[in-house]
């Protein structure tokens, strides 16, 4: 996990705790949204994993975190292959959706990602499902 962000100059700044408004026009999250958000599995590993960490997580982190809830395995018993699927399906369908929501920010460039600013709408929501999870521990 990314604890530190380069400004652009090779300076390092520390990310900001409080969510900050998107730099593009967000829809307002219905209960639609909301629902949609949350009914991949995947999405809901995504949220949960970057509402327990402390800012900026990398890609490959979060995709270890999910392949290994998915599985119910420690990450070293996760097969690679299963985690190139689980990299390629967050790179290419969850994360971009979940950003256009405003769930969080993904930095395709640096691949990192954060809590988006509308990411506290779906707490709520996001407890339910995770305590009816198995594989997840709250």
């Amino acid at each position: 996990m990314k604890d530190e962000l380069a400004d652009g100059n090779g300076n390092s700044k520390s990310p900001t705790a409080s969510p900050r408004e998107p730099d593009f026009d967000v829809p307002p999250l219905s209960q639609d949204n909301v629902f949609d958000a949350l009914a991949s599995r995947r999405s809901r590993y995504v949220l949960l994993t970057l509402r327990e960490s402390d800012g900026t997580i990398e890609v490959d982190e979060l995709v270890d975190t999910v392949a290994a809830w998915e599985t119910g395995k420690p990450i070293d018993l996760v097969s690679e292959e299963h985690c190139k699927r689980v990299y390629t399906s967050l790179c290419h369908s969850q994360l971009p959706k979940l950003a256009m929501m405003g769930l969080i920010e993904y930095d395709e460039g640096d691949e990192v990602v954060a809590r988006g600013p509308y990411a506290e709408q779906v707490d709520a929501y996001l407890d339910i499902a995770a305590a009816r999870d198995e594989n997840v521990e709250i």
